[in-house]
């Protein structure tokens, strides 16, 4: 991979990392019959919450510096 490819999977990979420390979650909206009973139909909607791991965070912020690292060592022996 060029050093260019590799700096831009730095940024993206860093983005990513640093992005996932400040989501508390991914969120999405159910929504469920409680009762119907003939003409009768009563519906709730529950928010349901999916959690990201501090781990993850922590895994794209080293392997997004570690290819930064990469991409800025490939330039200089290039060169």
């Amino acid at each position: 991979m060029s050093r260019t490819g590799w700096l831009i999977l730095a940024t993206i990979l860093l983005l990513l990392g640093a992005g996932s420390f400040f989501l508390e979650g991914i969120s999405y909206v159910t929504q469920e019959t409680v009762i119907d009973a003939g003409p009768i139909e009563v519906t709730a909607e529950d928010e349901e919450r999916v959690g990201l791991p501090i781990w993850l965070s922590f895994v794209l912020l080293g392997v997004g510096a570690v290819a930064l690292v990469v991409g800025l060592t490939r330039s200089s022996a290039s060169s």
